[in-house]
């Protein structure tokens, strides 16, 4: 995230010709053309301050992203544009700010096909736009709360003591004190940019600042000889970007199957197939992955992260994405292996979360105000 030679926001709407080219995807093909003359325009609809054109785009929210690729459809000037699902992963105030943002571009007569993936949202693209402001929150303030009593706690599994992470002069997490215990289970929430998902990746063990923090993660003190190979082992992780990096040649069965040891027995093939089936996929468990829709993707790669019986399973907005059946089946299944995994997941949508979940850290951040 510090390369100097990754795209900015600047970068990727002026470049002609751009590549999104990373360690696991290189663009054979360009983007579209964009027309320079139409970015103050472009920025001005979609929300975004000058200032943010100097940003590098892996340090960017999911919101900002979303806001981003409005304004890089706009400099494209097609004759349609397709909005697939575009307040998942989106907490509340956002959505009804990115509600705002595209009905102001629909008032400069862009054709537009939106599929939405919840009835209620076709709410927010009613009435007229009202150039809405995202409001300021509290900086830094972790609320921490109790859903329910858990069934038995004991030892102590992560534990953050002032946690500080940061991508340049932009705070991401401050001063975080936390614990997690085996047998709670954990729902994170907040606003897009508050470091969901940057504190996933520190318990997961794969953000580069952990070294820098007092950090225990399953019993291991990061600063004293701390493996991570060791550490993901306990883990099972997901999060919808794995769909975009995910190798699809494989099959559905064969991709939950590599998490077991070689050769497979008779017993684990058969954990995965019941896996599969109560997740809806009985029946897909030879397709490819590539030939899967977006939801069958997703729960494929939930399964996978399942089928290895972690000792803690992570996940990063499950449901997005997903149909309300598959959220029933996903948290009935969530709910059976939460007596022997401790699960943390995020989520934007309050109680959208299996029984299970003992404990909620809320975060509360600054976000950008338009």
């Amino acid at each position: 995230m510090e390369d100097e030679d990754s795209p900015s926001v600047r970068d990727f709407l002026l470049k002609n010709p751009f590549f999104l080219n990373s360690e696991h995807f290189v663009e054979s093909e360009p983007f579209p053309k964009t027309n320079g003359a139409l970015l103050s325009e472009a920025l001005s609809l979609a929300g975004i301050p000058e200032i943010m054109l100097e940003q590098k785009l892996p340090s960017l929210s999911n919101g900002e992203l979303r806001r981003l690729l409005l304004a890089r459809n706009y400099m494209e000037e097609p004759d349609l544009w397709i909005l697939d699902d575009p307040f998942g992963g989106l907490d509340p105030e956002y959505r009804k700010f990115l509600a705002e943002r595209i009905k102001l571009f629909q008032q400069k007569g862009i054709q537009m096909q939106i599929n939405l993936k919840r009835e209620d949202e076709r709410f927010l693209l009613e009435g007229s736009p009202s150039n809405g402001r995202i409001s300021e929150r509290d900086e830094n303030i972790y609320e921490m709360k109790k859903i329910k009593e858990p069934i038995s706690t004991g030892e102590i599994l992560f534990s953050l003591k002032n946690a500080c992470i940061s991508f340049g002069s932009k705070k991401i997490i401050e001063n975080l004190n936390w614990e997690v215990r085996k047998g709670e289970h954990w729902v994170i929430t907040g606003a897009n940019g508050s470091g969901k998902s940057t504190l996933l990746g520190v318990l997961g063990g794969e953000h580069p600042q952990i070294y820098k923090n007092d950090l225990v993660l399953l019993g291991q003190k990061v600063r004293e000889n701390f493996s991570i190979s060791e550490h993901k082992k306990k883990l099972g992780f997901f999060s919808p970007e794995m769909a975009l990096q995910v190798h699809r040649r494989a099959t559905v069965l064969d991709a939950l199957l590599e998490n077991f040891p070689q050769p497979v027995l008779a017993e684990e093939k058969k954990m995965a197939l019941n896996l599969l089936t109560s997740l809806g996929l009985g029946s897909e468990l030879n397709k490819h992955l590539r030939d899967l829709s977006e939801e069958e993707l997703r729960l494929a790669l939930i399964a996978r992260a399942i089928s290895s019986f972690p000792e803690v399973l992570i996940l990063d907005e499950p449901t997005q994405g997903i149909s309300e059946k598959s959220k029933e089946r996903l948290f009935l299944l969530l709910d059976k292996i939460s007596e022997k995994t401790t699960l943390i997941i995020t989520s934007h949508y309050p109680n959208e979360y299996p029984n299970c979940i003992t404990h909620c850290l809320h975060i509360k951040h600054l976000l950008y105000s338009h």
